[in-house]
């Protein structure tokens, strides 16, 4: 190889190097400087931040949170060692005392590709300590489950946001003491969701069209009706209920078949719709209705209403 073309490939090859050393060493600093931060953070919440054996214990306004401090070193030390990614779980514990059979939550952080780790380390935990301002976030659904399952819809620290969420939100009223929650669908439709019987393992789902006085039971209980897991907690809920009767017209797949039909008695252009699906023989709803017989039953005993209703 000519000596000249030697030369100036070696340049060019140290002047790469320079500049990934330059690069990684910038990285380095960065981190540095984010773990320093990390821990003055942790060391000027010392109400906030307690440090366990084994993990970081945070005390945020709606409950206790515990982070596991392994795995946060792991990922610090060797990012690449597997595939997993993020944070582990955290227990989630009552804001006043810990339990045994806590609830577990994978709770995660948006992070860009140029934020040191410690800036996102400081991030997670200053999150989980200013709760009350993070758990309504879109992303925050496994810290709004975990609160739930924490605590249930009896009166507790998270009683009173709950209530501003669903009325901002939905512009629901919540009454935790009398159990009920009540609030506007479409089409001038208004929905009553009771969740304090002991006896009801779900919901109890109630319905009054426009200028109706008394309330029409739909569901004693929605832990019996199928797709029962859309009723999984009152939040999810409250967005499902707060688009019927109009969702129920699009829901050709039959997820609610007796909601539908019930409603379909008060609601005319959903008992239209479930007769052109009745009549239509490529979309015959009774075929695709993997249910018992009973409710095979009822529906058909409903769908000679809803026959009637549509010709008359």
């Amino acid at each position: 190889m000519d000596e000249n073309i030697a030369d100036t490939n070696r340049k060019v090859q140290n002047d790469r190097l320079n500049k990934l050393n330059q690069s990684l060493n910038e990285v380095i600093a960065a981190n540095s400087r984010a773990v320093e931060l990390l821990v003055d953070i942790i060391s000027s919440n010392p109400k906030r931040m307690l440090l366990g054996k084994e993990n970081i214990v945070i005390r945020g306004d709606l409950a206790s949170y515990c982070v596991p401090i392994e795995p946060i070193l792991n990922r610090l030390k060797s990012p690449f060692s597997n595939s997993e990614t993020g944070f582990d779980t955290v227990e989630v514990h009552p804001k006043d005392h810990f339990v045994r059979q806590e609830v577990r939550a994978c709770i995660q952080v948006d992070a860009e590709e140029h934020i040191p780790s410690g800036d996102v380390i400081a991030s997670y935990l200053l999150g989980l300590s200013n709760d009350m301002a993070t758990w309504t976030k879109p992303n925050m659904r496994p810290l709004r489950d975990a609160l739930l399952q924490t605590y249930g819809l009896t009166t507790s620290p998270i009683s009173k946001p709950l209530i501003e969420y669903v009325l901002q939100q939905h512009n629901a009223i919540m009454d935790v003491e009398s159990g009920y929650l009540v609030m506007p669908g479409t089409n001038g439709f208004t929905w009553r969701i009771g969740f304090a019987n002991p006896l009801v393992y779900g919901y109890t789902l109630e319905m009054k069209k426009p200028r109706q006085l008394n309330w029409q039971l739909i569901s004693e209980d929605t832990r019996t009706l199928p797709s029962s897991y859309r009723f999984d907690n009152i939040l999810d809920t409250v967005e499902l209920i707060a688009e019927f009767p109009h969702s129920l017209i699009e829901n050709k797949w039959n997820a609610f078949p007796l909601v539908r039909r019930i409603v379909a008695q008060q609601y005319k252009p959903l008992a239209k719709q479930i007769y052109e699906e009745n009549c239509d023989e490529d979309n015959n709803s009774y075929g695709s209705m993997e249910h018992s017989e009973t409710l095979l039953e009822m529906c058909i005993k409903l769908d000679q209403k809803i026959a009637k209703l549509v010709s008359a």
